[in-house]
């Protein structure tokens, strides 16, 4: 299979959610992201945090197996630093091959819980021929 994705990505909406109800980890409030490396090599990522009102943290090394998929909470980093609960951030993340980046947080702080995921990469395919 061919690799696909890109190699830098941004999330602006980062929010721990404070508050937790129900069994862990299953209903631990989290922010994650899913990447997928599909290329025939690790992707090696590097990810920063950014913040409203304190300098950016980073970078946090991770690294993807080639051909897999990948889930990491944000309540789980925790070098150079973890992440502070009920606070707003933002992460870059580059990558050293093309990957997809899905964004979700479950918030499981209420009795009805909810989940929010954004839209995963859309592979660009063209039947239209490019003119030579």
């Amino acid at each position: 299979m061919q690799a696909f994705g890109k190699k830098r990505w941004a999330i602006a909406g980062g929010h721990i959610p404070l508050e937790s109800n129900g069994p862990e980890p299953e209903f631990t409030s989290r922010d994650e992201l899913a990447v997928l490396n599909c290329s025939d090599s690790a992707a090696r990522i590097r990810m920063h945090i950014h913040y409203a009102d304190r300098p950016a943290v980073g970078p946090y090394e991770l690294e993807i197996a080639p051909r897999r998929v990948r889930h990491i909470r944000f309540n789980d980093l925790i070098f150079p630093e973890a992440l502070p609960l009920d606070e707003a951030f933002g992460a870059v993340i580059d990558a050293d091959v093309p990957v997809v980046v899905q964004f979700t947080r479950l918030d499981g702080g209420t009795r009805a819980r909810s989940a929010v995921a954004t839209a995963a990469y859309v592979a660009r395919t063209s039947s239209r021929r490019r003119p030579r």
